[in-house]
């Protein structure tokens, strides 16, 4: 019990740490939370003697807390979609098309590339959010690992080349652009909307919860 509290500090002390960072580098991209606070947990864990995988188990109970919270995102999911209007057909359809490209693309590469079912699989919910990507991997026996690091990846590049991406197409709209980086960089998207977008991060937080359920879909079909 003792060492789970500790792990549960270590991992709260290391966030705190993360948004401090965040904020003295003046919001920055590449000072995102979920990102420097895994790299503040990684290098706790080195300085403190503690395998980063007695680390995970300990901290479950944040585990059940973030399914809680995605659960949650439902609500303004919801109001999102009531004041949408005549943009909501449009973005829903260009939800569906990017997450039939994120999963199917990753499949059809792999297939291409004859790499094992098992990094494929692990690669394929990428887009998601951490939770729903692990629980979809563990579902059919991936590595964890590869997951962790897909999701990442995908968040942190999403997070840098969607808002110029989207200004290179001409995109102005900036509930259009909220959505795209809640979809394309889940969670941290958000804290990059949060930042540049602070009046439509219910339209980020939409984007993030219709890709995880509709990854959540296509892998269920897909993978299975």
């Amino acid at each position: 019990m003792l060492e789970q509290a500790a792990a549960l500090l270590l991992a709260c002390v290391c966030y705190v740490a993360s948004i401090g960072i965040f904020r003295l580098s003046q919001r920055h991209v590449l000072a995102l939370p979920v990102f420097t606070s895994v790299f503040l947990v990684v290098v706790s864990c080195a300085m403190f003697g503690l395998s980063p995988f007695d680390f995970s188990s300990r901290t479950q109970t944040l585990r059940a807390v973030m399914d809680i919270a995605v659960v949650a995102m439902a609500v303004p999911l919801h109001q999102v979609c009531r004041r949408l209007g005549a943009l909501l057909v449009p973005l829903f359809l260009g939800l569906l098309l990017a997450s039939f490209v994120s999963v199917a693309g990753v499949l059809v590469s792999g297939w291409l590339l004859e790499m094992p079912w098992q990094i494929t699989a692990a690669v394929a919910p990428k887009a998601a959010t951490m939770p729903v990507a692990l629980t979809l991997v563990q579902s059919v026996g991936a590595d964890q690992t590869i997951a962790v690091t897909a999701v990442l990846l995908t968040g942190v590049l999403g997070a840098l080349l969607t808002p110029p991406l989207l200004r290179h197409l001409g995109v102005r709209d900036e509930r259009i652009q909220a959505f795209a980086l809640g979809v394309s960089a889940h969670a941290i998207g958000l804290v990059r909307t949060q930042a540049q977008y602070p009046d439509h991060m219910d339209l980020a937080v939409a984007g993030m919860c219709g890709n995880a359920l509709m990854t959540t879909i296509l892998c269920s079909f897909l993978l299975s």
